[in-house]
């Protein structure tokens, strides 16, 4: 036995938990999101790894103000 769950994935800028589904036989729900060429541009520049849903959600709407890289 390992001791717990599955680690999840955790969003790096806003710390949540959540699970990244690019490796799943599904395709990941951020596949639903849509994002302009220079968002995308400025989040692989500021971002190593995935945002969860929520994120990129509140991102694509336009909602969230621009934030700098980092967890908040």
């Amino acid at each position: 036995m390992t001791g717990g769950p599955p680690r999840g994935d955790v969003c790096p800028r806003c710390g949540g938990a959540f699970h990244c589904g690019v490796n799943d036989a599904a395709p990941c729900a951020c596949t639903t999101v849509t994002l302009s060429a220079d968002l995308l541009a400025e989040l692989r520049s500021n971002y190593a790894s995935c945002l969860c849903l929520r994120c990129l959600a509140a991102l694509a709407s336009g909602s969230a103000a621009k934030e700098k890289a980092g967890p908040v």
